[in-house]
């Protein structure tokens, strides 16, 4: 079937805002995390001009923050300058972190550039040698919260063109504070084609049949919790309206998380050189390893190439003797992990450095379910953490006791930076950990007595 048009579909670039991460490096290193996000929305234009694309959708928070600062404002000029040079349009709806309320751009965007208003949905066509090819419906957010169920007024009747909404959307039906709406809801929009969704900042093809409903993830991580490649969305739309979706891949920096089990090595590890060996050689493979894209798409060049470096979280787990050493000195035996860790493969190309070392080492034991299985106690205990894992109303219970450092988790929108984020991997950690803490107490005792 003969190709009629391409289009970008990205968002959540966060123009002003930069990584979380405090690394002492070169100058070399330095440039590169601070121009990460400016870097990914850049590579997106370049994108867009090489595989001759028709229109870039921007799907909210193109900016971090209501008043866009200079320099991002600035790169937004230049990019839709250097894309109207290609006869390139760009399309933005403005999301919670961007909200249009009485906010303007710094800088006069060009006449490429078509920002929806926060009034009413509105749809715009494009148009290819004065003939229409596609309609772009959008709405751009008036505030922080947005709860009116805006795509109830996405409404096309014309289907022989293709179909696009814009919407900066988490999904949830009931209680969202940003444009509350189902899966069900768009699929009932039956004349779209394609819904360009924001504000999750994986990338996710909800639907890959009409309508298809994705979103395209957020272009760079900004810190632990946004792991992997970020990217973009590239579409070919065909002459019978159907359509292939490739990836984009653009972060300059990937975030990573790696947990070490210490019972799985070939060796275990009984001091902090083999640990340092271990991790090394762990960084070491994370360097040599080939990205796939997200979601089994196909991407548009190697997500080796573009990927300058990494910021990795290590978590040191498991049961032996290695834990008593690394909890004698805990806070010293971390700090000399990292500066021989980061001294080894910092400097490389692409560089990896390590941001944290976790130590979730425990006791060695005897082999839990045996002692779990033979002892009524400790079998009452096993039962205990099990319940406490399964019943709702027990579960929130632990979790009030917890304190105020934690959060539960939720919309990373609405997420107070300065606490945990409870997520149920988390909570399940916690409970676990507290089992096994408990148990070797008291067996403790039991050899004391």
């Amino acid at each position: 079937m003969i190709l009629m048009f391409r289009f970008i579909h990205a968002s959540d670039i966060h123009l002003g805002s930069i990584l979380h991460a405090s690394v002492k490096a070169s100058h070399k290193i330095d440039e590169i995390l601070k121009e990460a996000v400016y870097s990914s929305f850049k590579r997106i234009c370049d994108a867009a001009i090489k595989c001759n694309v028709k229109f870039i959708i921007l799907s909210g928070d193109v900016y971090d923050r209501e008043l866009s600062t200079v320099k991002g404002s600035r790169l937004l000029y230049d990019e839709s300058k250097r894309l109207e040079e290609n006869s390139i349009d760009i399309y933005i709806i403005r999301g919670n972190h961007d909200p249009l309320g009485d906010g303007r751009e710094l800088f006069t965007l060009s006449s490429n550039v078509h920002t929806f208003n926060y009034e009413e949905a509105e749809a715009v066509e494009v148009k290819r040698n004065e003939e229409i090819v596609a309609r772009i419906i959008g709405q751009s957010y008036k505030s922080k919260w947005e709860r009116r169920k805006m795509i109830s007024s996405y409404n096309v009747e014309d289907t022989s063109v293709y179909n696009i909404g814009v919407v900066h959307t988490a999904l949830e039906p009931n209680s969202s504070n940003y444009v509350p709406c189902s899966i069900e809801d768009l699929k009932g929009k039956e004349n779209i084609h394609y819904w360009a969704l924001g504000h999750i900042h994986k990338c996710k093809i909800i639907n890959d049949k009409k309508p298809v409903i994705a979103y395209c993830g957020t272009p760079q991580g900004r810190d632990i919790g946004e792991e992997g490649v970020g990217g973009a969305l590239l579409i070919e739309v065909r002459e019978d309206l159907s359509e292939e979706i490739k990836f984009i891949p653009t972060s300059p920096v990937v975030w990573k998380k790696v947990k070490l089990n210490i019972n799985e090595c070939i060796e275990e590890p009984t001091g902090l050189n083999d640990l340092e060996e271990l991790i090394i050689e762990k960084g070491e493979e994370i360097l040599n390893i080939s990205f796939q894209a997200p979601e089994g798409l196909e991407s548009i060049q190697s997500i080796d190439n573009v990927v300058e470096g990494y910021i990795v979280q290590w978590s040191v787990e498991g049961k032996g003797k290695l834990n008593e050493l690394l909890r004698e000195d805990e806070e010293n035996a971390v700090k000399y992990l990292m500066e021989r860790v980061n001294k080894k493969l910092l400097n490389r190309s692409p560089f990896l450095y390590s941001d944290s070392v976790l130590i979730n080492t425990s006791k060695e034991m005897s082999d839990m379910n045996y002692l779990i299985k033979n002892n009524q106690v400790l079998k009452e205990m096993d039962g205990i953490a099990v319940l406490c894992l399964e019943d709702s109303n027990l579960r929130k219970d632990i979790i009030s006791t917890f304190g105020s450092i934690f959060e539960k988790d939720g919309d990373t929108e609405d997420q107070d930076e300065g606490k945990i984020q409870l997520s149920d991997d988390l909570i399940e950690e916690i409970i676990s950990a507290a089992k096994e803490i408990v148990i070797e107490k008291f067996l403790e005792k039991g050899e004391q007595a």
